[in-house]
C-alpha cells in the first residue's frame, strides 16, 4: 500500500472511529434531528470557510457543474448526508455504538449490489467471498 494511502486510511478510520463516541454521549440528551442539524451546520461552516483554500479555483468551481453532477450530488445529500444520517443517529440513541456502528457500516453491501444492478459493475468472486464475509458478521452482531 502507498505511503499516502495509508496514512489517509489511517485518518479516516481515526476520524470515523471516534465520531461515534462523540455522537453517542451527545444523544443520550440531543434529539437525532437536532443532533443531525447542529453536525452539519458545524461542518457546513467549515467547509464554506476552507472552501476557497482547498479548492484551486474556489467558488468559481461551482458554476462549471453541470444539472446532471448537481443533480446526483444533491441526491447523495439527500440520502446519505440527511436520511442516512437521521436514522443512523437515531439508531445510535437506542442501541450501543459497538452494535450499531458495525451493522450500519455494512452498506457497502448495498452499494456492490446497487453498482452490479445499475452500473454495470462485474460481479467477482472476491465481491462475492465479501459479501458472504460480511452477511456472517451481520448474522454474529445481531445474535449478541
Amino acid at each position: 500500500m502507498e505511503k499516502k494511502v495509508f496514512i489517509l486510511w489511517l485518518l479516516t478510520i481515526s476520524f470515523w472511529g471516534v465520531s461515534p463516541i462523540f455522537e453517542k454521549v451527545a444523544l443520550r440528551s440531543v434529539e437525532p434531528f437536532t443532533a443531525l442539524f447542529i453536525r452539519t451546520g458545524i461542518c457546513f461552516a467549515i467547509m464554506a470557510f476552507t472552501f476557497p483554500f482547498l479548492v484551486p479555483d474556489g467558488f468559481s468551481t461551482l458554476t462549471g457543474l453541470s444539472l446532471k453532477e448537481y443533480t446526483f450530488l444533491a441526491l447523495s445529500g439527500i440520502v446519505g448526508g440527511f436520511l442516512g444520517m437521521l436514522t443512523y443517529f437515531a439508531l445510535l440513541r437506542i442501541k450501543s455504538a459497538s452494535k450499531i456502528v458495525p451493522l450500519t457500516a455494512t452498506y457497502p453491501l448495498v452499494a456492490t449490489f446497487l453498482g452490479i444492478l445499475f452500473l454495470k459493475e462485474s460481479l467477482t468472486l472476491e465481491k462475492i467471498l465479501g459479501a458472504i464475509l460480511v452477511t456472517s458478521g451481520i448474522v454474529l452482531l445481531f445474535k449478541s
